[in-house]
């Protein structure tokens, strides 16, 4: 999972992009009174974020920003001038363009189809319009971290634009002979703190990782397995089919240590079983 850089306008910018649909509704000068507001939010967004303190101060301000008087309309904001209009869309799709390579930072698996509010906007209306608060991801994925916000730490979701994971390989896959497939599982370095460790499993397991992965390296294989044969075939050496695959699996870590296809080819590396004639089988 690659993390993508922090948009670089504020939401003082999306205010003014929504600006015509705000003042055909009648309403920008409602949300203009607010904005410096909407400001000392963002910063305060920021500065927690910063420090590691973003779920305490989200938990300590969700009462009030949930009861907001403007809470719908700034949420019909986000949803109507925001999403909708051109505008406003324009830097929707410039925070979505911002994944890199346009891949789901939440799982590194599928494209980006949408902005996903780290602060679910249903309890946090103040941080609808605040670039901060959206992330690009997939589907699946904002719809496995959910509209909830996490109370436990253990259970918070990892923020792309304030946190960074290393380099460290937390993502591993070993291969079933019997079942004929990848599996995947999250195991946190020893390095890490608890919390993080707990986080993690919880991040692999909210967004159903094991599953979306073993699917997806049903694909990996097919495209590598006639290769692998043919090498297997051409050396009589699962030794050169290793040392192949191990290249591969060095170069995939290279550029993202805990994609699943990294996992994967490590997982193949390891498998007696795939290297002396299982890639005719595996996901076959």
């Amino acid at each position: 999972m690659l993390w993508p850089e922090a948009p670089q306008f504020d939401v003082e910018k999306v205010v003014e992009a929504c600006r015509a649909w705000l003042t055909s509704e009648g309403t920008y000068e409602t949300v203009r009174t607010r904005l410096r507001e909407l400001k000392a939010g963002e910063n305060a967004y920021r500065a927690a974020g910063e420090k590691g303190e973003l779920l305490q101060h989200l938990l300590h301000h969700g009462q009030r920003q949930r009861n907001d008087r403007h809470a719908e309309l700034l949420k019909n904001t986000y949803t109507t001038a925001f999403v909708q209009r051109a505008e406003g869309r324009k830097l929707y799709d410039a925070i979505k363009a911002s994944a890199i390579h346009g891949s789901c930072p939440l799982c590194g698996l599928q494209q980006v189809a949408q902005l996903d509010h780290h602060a679910p906007k249903a309890n946090f209306p103040l941080l609808a319009l605040t670039p901060l608060n959206l992330v690009p991801a997939c589907g699946p994925c904002n719809l496995g971290k959910s509209n909830k916000l996490a109370t436990l730490v253990t259970e918070e979701a990892f923020h792309p634009y304030f946190e960074d994971l290393g380099t460290d390989r937390w993502l591993h896959a070993q291969i079933d002979a019997a079942e004929r497939v990848a599996i995947f599982e999250a195991r946190p370095p020893t390095g890490w703190d608890e919390v993080k460790r707990h986080r993690i499993i919880h991040h692999f397991e909210s967004h159903d990782l094991a599953f979306r992965y073993g699917e997806a390296a049903g694909s990996v294989v097919a495209k590598r397995r006639h290769r692998d044969a043919d090498l297997l075939a051409e050396t009589e050496s699962a030794a050169e089919v290793r040392a192949h695959i191990r290249a591969d699996a060095v170069s995939h870590a290279a550029y993202d240590p805990n994609s699943f296809e990294t996992a994967l080819l490590y997982a193949l590396v390891e498998s007696a079983w795939y290297l002396n004639g299982g890639m005719e089988l595996l996901y076959a």
